[in-house]
């Protein structure tokens, strides 16, 4: 089975999920495979290279590493739809890192899940945390609104006093959110706070942590997370995680959610709707729920997530918990939690059986037999 590669990025490469399944396994229908690097805005395989490929299997599996986005975030669902419909002969299987996407979709001739296809080139450095402090982390590689947005609310309370970010480039307005789409009316209070909040954030007028800069030509995502963010995470037992996406019903997996892990930290993740109960759900990690609110993560209003989960968990950020001594008490369970990814990530017996099983049940979908 030729396991075709359209394109990827060298920073996290491709492992050989699919090439040891169809070595182990025989099917009884013709089957294409591809991995790509997905990017509905050309910087790599969209759509439009999608369209150009003409495909001669009734199966056919698109493995994608990257998200089904475009500029303004917005999963490109109507895209993913027409491209089906392009190929009515064709029945697609289409591994990604959209958690439950597929609960938003009716399309006959699709069906959707997420695989661990991907290797780091080092190996990310579990966290020893040192002069551990009260405050909390956020980090943010670029301003995109939603990280904007949640900081500017996090300023407009002063919690600022107690926790420490990270912005690479200059701000955006939040007139823009409007353009999203399916986002209900913002809250007057909500749009005060934020306004409140954005005065502080352009003034610059908080705690920034100085980070090197990410580069595509000099680090991998592992290697920037052992030599540029761990010297940072060791002081920090609380971290907003801010990932790739937030306007949209479903999460979407980035290296930030794997690095909170690693880095040992209570998260409170601040993704599409459901991240929590995915990153119990597909890594079979401890999210501390009994420490972390994490009723936010079911709030499907946008702006009604941000408010929910900093003002569910303001005593985690406003320092009037000790943190620092709440860690120290829950050492053993970050522990347990990093070595639950690291068998995900480098037992290749453990990685192999749960992927082989996700493509097992894609292919019964389409009632095709594996023996």
């Amino acid at each position: 089975m030729e396991i075709k590669t359209l394109s990827f990025v060298p920073a996290v490469p491709f492992n050989d999920t699919l090439e040891t399944f169809f070595d182990s396994y025989k099917v009884d229908k013709d089957i294409e495979c591809y991995q790509l690097f997905f990017s509905p805005y050309g910087d790599a395989t969209n759509f439009d290279d999608l369209d150009q490929i003409k495909f001669n299997s009734e199966i056919v599996i698109l493995n994608i590493i990257d998200s089904l986005i475009d500029l303004d975030d917005q999963l490109r669902i109507d895209k993913l739809k027409q491209f089906c419909e392009n190929n009515p002969e064709q029945k697609f299987i289409i591994f990604n890192f959209h958690f439950n996407l597929k609960r938003n979709l009716s399309i006959p001739n699709l069906y959707l899940d997420t695989i661990w296809s991907i290797d780091f080139e080092q190996k990310l450095i579990p966290c020893e945390k040192e002069n551990l402090s009260n405050n909390w982390i956020c980090l943010n590689s670029g301003t995109k609104l939603h990280r904007v947005m949640i900081t500017s609310y996090l300023l407009s309370k002063d919690y600022c006093n107690n926790g420490s970010f990270t912005f690479q480039v200059g701000a955006p307005t939040l007139t823009r959110y409007d353009k999203y789409r399916n986002l209900t009316k913002m809250k007057d209070d909500f749009r005060k706070d934020l306004s409140k909040g954005f005065a502080k954030f352009k003034s610059k007028d908080f705690n920034q942590l100085e980070v090197v800069a990410y580069d595509n030509d000099v680090y991998t995502f592992a290697s920037n997370y052992n030599n540029n963010l761990l010297p940072v995470y060791k002081n920090f037992a609380l971290e907003i995680v801010t990932g790739t996406m937030f306007f949209e019903s479903t999460p979407l997996l980035s290296e930030k959610e794997i690095q909170s892990v690693y880095a040992k930290n209570f998260p409170i993740y601040m993704n599409g709707v459901g991240m929590a109960k995915e990153m119990k759900k597909f890594f079979d990690i401890d999210i501390f729920e009994d420490i972390i609110d994490h009723s936010y993560d079911d709030v499907e209003d946008h702006f009604d997530r941000i408010f929910t989960a900093i003002n569910k968990n303001q005593h985690l950020l406003d320092g009037s918990t000790n943190i620092r001594e709440m860690w120290y008490d829950n050492e053993k369970r970050f522990e347990e939690n990093c070595n639950k990814m690291d068998s995900l990530f480098y037992d290749k017996k453990y990685k192999i059986e749960i992927n082989h099983n996700k493509i097992k049940k894609a292919l019964s979908h389409f009632n095709v037999t594996v023996k």
